[in-house]
């Protein structure tokens, strides 16, 4: 199992307020110690309000030896052209370090900041042309066309390559359209953590999409952990945590992405269900003291109980985790430390 990390702009979580929109210094000692405690890949996160990830994985790949990195990518900015060219310099530049998460925004209010008002039916359709065109920008070898839904092309060329020949395409959606075309496009399906039995069914849902096309998608997955040295501790962190959010009314910064109320109170009602023996340490604790505006879904106990979890979702065939507790640096030590060689 590869164990992924994510890299925030600044120090801040659902407990702490960034005092500042970017800071450098936290980028170079987060991603440093990513990179020095064995993690496979960073995920650099994208909204209509965050600092620009191009520019970040660039400065990552320079400061960092081997850490992978991917880059959470909105169709409908850039060119798809453009974009292929852009990624794979930064692939060339890190030795085939980049991956790209396309990400077709969660709510309307996340795109039409950025002045994209698609529905998000729309934007579905429009990430699967983009990703065909990114693939093919990177494989023709002679100038092309291209006559689509949302794009037009002549004598289209991509004169630098990635260094593998592609860049790993990574997509996210639970939606009925999400899982068609990201079984179609995707080298990793990526979803949100949640129950052994829900994984298990939407793993199932995106194999039997891919298989008319061939395909065989890895599976990533994103789940929260709240780690101490033994399950008692564990927990008794995980009831502060969620103290915390209820005195505070609800997480200090969910950002656009949160969703609309509706999905929250879906997610409310996920966590709530999801408390059962099947899932003993699954926890979703955040998601109802903040009304299901965090995602947060966690799981809790020490590294021996963290790891037989994981392992189990292993077995059902998530290829890559993101692992992300509620103090940045702290818990991003203690994960590679405890968990990642265990692991990995």
């Amino acid at each position: 199992m590869k164990v992924l990390g994510l890299l925030p702009y600044a120090d801040e979580s659902e407990l702490k307020a960034a005092s500042t929109a970017f800071d450098a210094e936290f980028v170079r000692k987060l991603a440093t110690l990513y990179d020095e405690t064995g993690y496979d890949r960073i995920l650099i996160a994208q909204s209509a309000k965050s600092p620009d990830g191009l520019a970040t994985a660039a400065h990552v790949a320079a400061i960092t030896n081997n850490l992978k990195f991917m880059i959470a990518h909105r169709p409908g900015f850039i060119a798809p052209t453009m974009a292929a060219r852009m990624l794979s310099t930064i692939d060339q530049l890190s030795n085939g370090r980049a991956g790209v998460h396309i990400i077709t925004a969660i709510n309307d209010a996340e795109t039409r900041a950025d002045g994209d008002f698609l529905t998000k039916e729309q934007r579905y359709h429009r990430s699967r042309e983009y990703v065909q065109l990114l693939r093919r920008a990177w494989a023709e070898d002679a100038p092309f066309n291209h006559l689509g839904d949302f794009y037009r092309v002549e004598g289209a060329q991509t004169m630098l390559r990635p260094a593998n020949g592609s860049i790993p395409v990574y997509w996210g959606g639970s939606s009925d359209l999400g899982v068609k075309f990201g079984a179609e496009c995707a080298d990793v399906y990526a979803f949100a953590g949640t129950t052994l039995e829900r994984s298990a069914q939407l793993m199932q849902q995106v194999r039997d999409a891919a298989a008319p096309h061939g395909r065989c998608p890895r599976f990533l997955m994103s789940i929260r952990v709240v780690i101490a040295q033994d399950d008692a501790a564990a927990w008794k962190r995980a009831e502060s945590i969620a103290d915390a959010l209820r005195a505070k009314s609800g997480a200090i910064k969910m950002g656009l992405g949160s969703g609309s109320d509706e999905s929250a109170q879906r997610r409310v009602a996920e966590a709530m269900a999801a408390r059962s023996a099947a899932d003993p340490c699954l926890w979703g604790g955040v998601v109802e003291a903040t009304g299901g505006r965090s995602h947060a879904m966690a799981l809790v106990g020490g590294p021996k109980t963290l790891i037989e979890a994981l392992k189990a979702y292993e077995a059902l065939g998530v290829d890559e985790v993101i692992l992300r507790g509620f103090d940045n640096l702290a818990d991003a030590e203690a994960i590679g430390r405890e968990l990642i060689p265990h692991l990995a």
